[in-house]
């Protein structure tokens, strides 16, 4: 198994015909989350931003939406992650790729809904 922490990596294994990989950066693994939920799509990547910078409004006392996900590390250890800016920016680049090379990406969960760092390109 390939192991991947940025779009080149990800490009590269696509193009060897990888089928499974292992994203080792946790925020990388958060946006090919958020590719995979925009189904590959840019315009669909605008709901996540919706969400992000409806949240930055400080005049805005209620509970803030924020989508937090887990991610388990090799240790069994669950960190929590928020999809921000930066991480839906990378998941345009993932989608870029994604389209190019028609190929689709799932992220796997374990049974509580954490990352577990595995996917499989389609």
């Amino acid at each position: 198994m390939i192991e991947v922490k940025s779009k080149k990596p990800l490009l590269e294994a696509i193009q060897n015909g990888e089928q499974n990989i292992k994203v080792t950066d946790p925020k990388f693994l958060l946006a090919c989350l958020v590719a995979e939920e925009c189904d590959n799509d840019k315009s669909n990547v605008k709901k996540f931003l919706h969400v992000i910078l409806g949240s930055k409004n400080v005049f805005d006392m209620q509970d803030r939406p924020q989508i937090r996900i887990g991610i388990v590390n090799e240790k069994g250890k669950v960190r929590w992650l928020f999809i921000n800016l930066s991480i839906c920016s990378m998941a345009l680049g993932i989608i870029d790729i994604l389209n190019d090379t028609y190929a689709k990406i799932k992220v796997e969960k374990d049974e509580r809904g954490n990352l577990t760092g595995n996917v499989e390109i389609v």
